[in-house]
């Protein structure tokens, strides 16, 4: 009789066991996915797409404000750029994604900024996340 329950639970642990791994491998693509939306959406200055992806309670690090914002701050931020046209490109490289339970993630990795001046910037930074109704949304990054 033990044995039977010890095979029962073995196929039960390991049908479970793969399925969070699918979970998990799925996260992190969809965290990624936001992060790299970021720089995409800021080059084709799709202003109201780039804050969805942002918490309403998210807290910014912004080199060009020198300041920790919020997202209305960086709308105003955002929207000023735009205008100014002198932003040539935004990437983000080097993404690590780690998932830290299943509704909180970590990103590190890098900014890369050209402006039309030829002004090249890198920096390393770090996005946080959280899943909110279903959704992984930018909480806070901040550069390191």
């Amino acid at each position: 009789m033990i044995g039977i329950l010890t095979s029962v639970l073995a196929i039960i642990v390991l049908s479970v066991l793969p399925s969070a791994a699918q979970d998990s491998a799925a996260d992190v693509d969809a965290v990624k996915r936001v992060v790299e939306s970021t720089a995409a959406l800021v080059n084709d200055e799709k202003l109201e797409e780039v804050l969805a992806l942002y918490a309403d309670d998210a807290r910014i690090d912004s080199r060009i404000a020198k300041a920790v914002i919020s997202k209305a701050q960086y709308r105003e931020l955002l929207t000023q750029i735009f205008a100014r046209g002198n932003l040539n490109r935004a990437d983000v490289g080097n993404l690590k994604v780690t998932i830290v339970d299943g509704t909180h993630a970590v990103t590190d990795g890098i900014v890369y900024i050209h402006t039309k001046s030829g002004q090249r910037l890198n920096a390393k930074n770090q996005w946080k996340l959280e899943k909110r109704d279903g959704r992984w949304l930018i909480v806070e990054t901040k550069y390191q």
